[in-house]
């Protein structure tokens, strides 16, 4: 009977130590977020006017969502899908993608990513981590439809280009044939200013209890909201989208712990930009990164060169331009 008293003495204390996890998990996720400061003015929004009136159109996703977009056609059969930033929406790239499809270099589709502006149910949200991935996907598979047959370059700003690194990495990479990555957000890389906590703030301890959470396969608290957006009230419009949940916030990035193998995924042309005036992100960091992880990639450093100015400065849209006018995809 020795043996049957100490497996269950041993159940006892699993169990025991299983329930006060849980129960520190829960009261970490359970931590409400810190204010906001909604009046300062990190990146220059009040300088900033590259908003488009361009026709919101909509695409199907594979769940029946209607997900909202920007066309822009031009001559060219290359497609640039390309991904806005965090709180944004596509119209904030107006200026990026005019010159794109003006210049004859693509035809350039934006999307409103879901969770955004006119785009699925929820404001900030998603329903799983990786929805956006087949988002994007479903996009691709839209314009197919609609006879948009040309080579595929997936391209994002900030955390958008996160999520244009995450594609890269996941089931329907094979998809794009090149990426164009503007100052993009990648969590826990060098390239990421060490205390720049001016535009996001982040609920730690409750994406800690979320983690060990989903560890154990606990995924009903993935919509509780952890990060929050510092854009300055007086611009606010309704455009805006100012807190992420954990599922939409993890799928705007590339995997973690390790967000290497996504970078490497990335066997394609590529080019990645970005300002040595960057708000968020070390521009010197970049080059070391990529060629240690994608080195076929074209690292330019722009002198003089916010986070914003990455996508509305003449020269850096010029280079674009240029390089997209180079690629010799099939």
């Amino acid at each position: 009977m020795k043996p049957i008293r100490l497996v269950i003495s041993f159940l006892k204390s699993s169990a025991l130590i299983l329930i006060i996890a849980l129960t520190i998990l829960l009261i970490l996720t359970a931590i409400p977020m810190s204010p906001v400061d909604k009046s300062r003015d990190i990146y220059g929004f009040g300088e900033y006017t590259g908003t488009s009136q361009i026709e919101i159109r909509r695409y199907t996703a594979r769940d029946g969502t209607q997900l909202a977009f920007q066309f822009y056609d031009a001559d060219a059969e290359t497609i640039l899908i390309f991904v806005h930033g965090s709180s944004a929406d596509g119209a904030d790239y107006h200026l990026l993608a005019n010159h794109i499809s003006q210049a004859g270099a693509a035809k350039v589709y934006l999307p409103n990513i879901r969770g955004h502006y006119l785009s699925g149910q929820r404001r900030g949200d998603c329903d799983y981590i990786g929805q956006l991935e087949d988002d994007i996907s479903d996009l691709i598979g839209f314009a197919r439809k609609n006879g948009h047959t040309g080579p595929v370059v997936i391209g994002g700003h900030s955390s958008g280009g996160g999520l244009a690194i995450r594609f890269a990495g996941g089931e329907h990479g094979r998809l794009a044939s090149a990426y164009l990555l503007l100052s993009p957000i990648i969590i826990k890389a060098p390239t990421i200013k060490p205390g720049n906590t001016d535009w996001a703030q982040v609920n730690r301890l409750r994406i800690i209890g979320l983690i060990g959470l989903n560890i154990l396969g606990i995924h009903g608290f993935d919509g509780l909201p952890i990060i929050h957006y510092n854009k300055p009230e007086i611009y606010w419009d309704g455009t805006e989208t100012l807190a992420y949940t954990w599922r939409l916030n993890v799928s705007m990035h590339p995997r973690l712990p390790n967000y290497k193998p996504d970078l490497s995924s990335m066997r394609v042309p590529v080019l990645v930009m970005c300002g040595d005036k960057d708000e968020s992100n070390a521009a010197s960091a970049y080059r070391p990164l990529f060629a240690e992880t994608c080195p076929q990639a074209e690292v330019v450093i722009l002198p003089g060169i916010t986070h914003f100015g990455v996508f509305t400065d003449t020269a850096a849209l010029k280079r674009i331009e240029n390089w997209m006018g180079k690629l010799n995809l099939q």
